[in-house]
Formats: C-alpha cells, sequence, structure tokens
C-alpha cells in the first residue's frame, strides 16, 4: 500500500507499508531515493519527530533537504 506522508511544491514522501519502504523525491532538482529497511524505519521515526512539533511546510522542507546527497536516482515521468 502507498501512503503520501508529505507533499509541497519541492519534495514529496511515499511509505511503501508493503515493501517497509519509503520514497523521498526533490521535484525541483528530478532526483529521488528509495529507503528500506533500517533506514527507512530511522527516517520514519524522524520526520514524525518533525511533524510532531506542528511545522511549517518550509521547516519540512529544510528537514528534507537534509538528505539531498542521497537523492541520486534521476527521476523520469512517462
Amino acid at each position: 500500500m502507498m501512503n503520501v506522508l508529505y507533499n509541497s511544491s519541492t519534495y514529496v514522501v511515499v511509505e511503501y507499508s508493503g515493501q517497509d519502504g519509503i520514497e523521498l523525491v526533490d521535484k525541483s532538482a528530478g532526483r529521488g531515493a528509495f529507503f528500506e529497511g533500517l533506514l527507512a524505519r530511522r527516517f520514519r521515526s524522524h520526520i514524525q519527530h518533525v511533524f510532531d512539533d506542528s511545522p511549517t511546510v518550509e521547516s519540512v522542507d529544510e528537514f528534507l533537504g537534509h538528505y539531498d546527497a542521497l537523492l541520486t536516482t534521476p527521476i523520469t515521468y512517462h
């Protein structure tokens, strides 16, 4: 099952519960990454802490920006 956790003009975060995975896409850069297993669980925990503080879009995007170096897969639309 696919669940959109976050969607802004810059980033989208999608959880794939059946695969224990999370996809993070930087829309403006056209790059993304798929995290699974332990990395996905840690990412989910960290982003949950961000959401617990009633963040602004800017603060969530800033948090996600820390993962930009991991976003190496080009996004192609078809």
